[in-house]
């Protein structure tokens, strides 16, 4: 089989050694695009010269086998022409693999087989990037600046939940944490939880490494109306993660007063701490609402380490 794969390869971290140890392990020919320097330019980035570039990868693919370096003038390269077989991607690199099977389909050749390999995560559960390494963020996919968390939300309940959860989780990281105010409906209902929560996420994390969105609502399921908590957890580099907390049938009783009230003014709370513990605890008097909303920003980190 014949495999592609290309970049600008400026620090070979990580996350371009298991793009290149996936290449050997399936294929027989190996390609590698290596961006030349006006790419680069054109793209905006600084990096080493190209000379400089394909002497480490060289001297890096000698733990691999024989390959051939070939300069890349766009984005494209060869993958667009050349009868390859295979090109080797991560989740950041697919779409490009896409467009070039799509200009393969219209000049009339057959398409490469995408194969996309997990994105491989520093300490702090974000993905491995040669600009963290070069803003000193990461050191040998280690965490080496604190990280900023920001929750969107004023909740008490959903900050007190994320804190103690990031604190166990990157117990080895410090972590600064801020909260914003995101506004989203009222009420939420099927897919406007999950779409409330990427909202609350996307905004807390304008100018944090990480941004939190918790959104809780009703979801009807074969005629039965659950109560949901959904956790989206987006990092600075745009990658997304999803957790749920344990969900509940709505009681009718609860259905047929909401019509667009939220449940915090249907339930008949005694006072604003039996509110904190939430619709759960009310009707459980045993689980409360941290409890569940940890549940779900831990689901929603599960699978940011690397396996």
């Amino acid at each position: 089989m014949k495999v592609c794969l290309g970049g600008t390869f400026d620090i070979i971290h990580d996350g371009h050694k298991a793009l290149i140890k996936k290449a050997f392990e399936i294929g027989k020919e190996i390609y590698i695009g290596l961006s030349t320097d006006e790419l680069v330019k054109k793209l905006g980035k600084k990096a080493k010269s190209y000379r400089e570039r394909e002497k480490q990868l060289r001297e890096f693919l000698k733990k691999f086998g024989e390959a051939k370096i070939l300069p890349l003038n766009d984005v494209f390269g060869p993958a667009i022409e050349e009868d390859f077989d295979a090109i080797i991607v991560s989740p950041e690199t697919e779409e490009r693999a896409m467009e070039i099977n799509k200009i393969r389909r219209n000049k009339g050749l057959k398409e490469l087989k995408i194969i996309k390999i997990p994105y491989v995560f520093a300490n702090d559960g974000i993905p491995i990037a040669t600009s963290r390494i070069k803003n000193g963020e990461i050191e040998e996919g280690k965490r080496i600046k604190p990280m900023k968390i920001c929750i969107g939300s004023k909740n008490e309940v959903k900050i007190m939940a994320v804190k103690e959860v990031f604190n166990e989780f990157f117990d080895e990281i410090k972590i600064e944490y801020e909260s914003i105010e995101v506004k989203t409906k009222k009420q939420p209902f099927g897919k406007e939880i999950i779409e409330g929560a990427i909202k609350r996420a996307r905004e807390a994390c304008r100018n944090a490494d990480y941004g939190i969105g918790i959104e809780s609502g009703i979801r009807e399921e074969d005629g039965i109306f659950f109560v949901e908590q959904y956790v989206a957890v987006m990092d600075k580099l745009g990658y997304i993660t999803f957790g749920k907390s344990p969900s509940f049938q709505c009681p009718q009783w609860i259905l047929e007063k909401l019509n667009g009230k939220e449940m915090k003014e249907v339930i008949p709370f005694k006072d604003k701490e039996e509110m904190k513990k939430g619709a759960v605890w009310f009707l459980s008097k045993k689980i409360t609402r941290l409890e569940l909303t940890k549940l779900g920003v831990l689901m929603a980190l599960l699978t940011r380490k690397n396996f």
